[in-house]
Order: C-alpha cells, then sequence, then structure tokens
C-alpha cells in the first residue's frame, strides 16, 4: 500500500468532513444548550479535525526532503511575490478577525 496516497486520502476526507460538519454546526447553535445534534456535529468536527492534523503531520514527514528541496529552489519566486503576499495575509486577518470578533462580546 502507497503511504502518500494513503495519507493524502485520509487529509482529503477528513477535510471534506469538516465544513460538512462545521457549517450545520454554527448554524444550529441555540441558547437552550447543546443538543444531540449539536452534540453529535461537535464530535464528527473535532475528530475530522484530529484526524486531519495527523494526515498533515505524516504528510509533512514523508514528502520533507521534496518540500525543502522545492522551496531551496523557489525561495527567488516567494520573495517576488512579497506584496501579493502581504496583502493577502492582511486581508484574511482582517475578514477573520471581523466574522469572528462577535463570539468576544458578552451579552
Amino acid at each position: 500500500m502507497n503511504k502518500r496516497a494513503l495519507t493524502s486520502m485520509f487529509m482529503f476526507i477528513s477535510f471534506i468532513f469538516l465544513p460538512l460538519s462545521g457549517i450545520p454546526l454554527h448554524f444550529s447553535r441555540t441558547s437552550a444548550g447543546v443538543g444531540v445534534l449539536e452534540h453529535f456535529l461537535m464530535s464528527v468536527h473535532n475528530m475530522s479535525a484530529l484526524l486531519f492534523l495527523i494526515a498533515v503531520v505524516i504528510h509533512l514527514s514523508l514528502n520533507w526532503n521534496a518540500l525543502i528541496k522545492y522551496i531551496a529552489t523557489k525561495t527567488s519566486e516567494y520573495f517576488r511575490f512579497r506584496k501579493e503576499m502581504i496583502v493577502a495575509l492582511v486581508t484574511v486577518a482582517l475578514i477573520v478577525g471581523l466574522f469572528s470578533s462577535h463570539a468576544l462580546h458578552t451579552h
């Protein structure tokens, strides 16, 4: 069995479960507390996230040498896109911050 292919499939399938459980979980929250559906969705979401992270670590370890060689040969190209990288980083940080800041407000 191909370890790299198996790891990639674990990453892909567990990644698919993340939004399939996370989006309904986000919209199912009520002030009445956590019900059976919410508990099930949290369990699916948490286990999918754990499996995804484990698969990412294994994937990185299996492909570490290739990754390092690729980065070493492409370093000059990465710096060519520095402005775009900074704009993307700031934009993503602002959007995530704006959409998640409601959780910090107390009622």
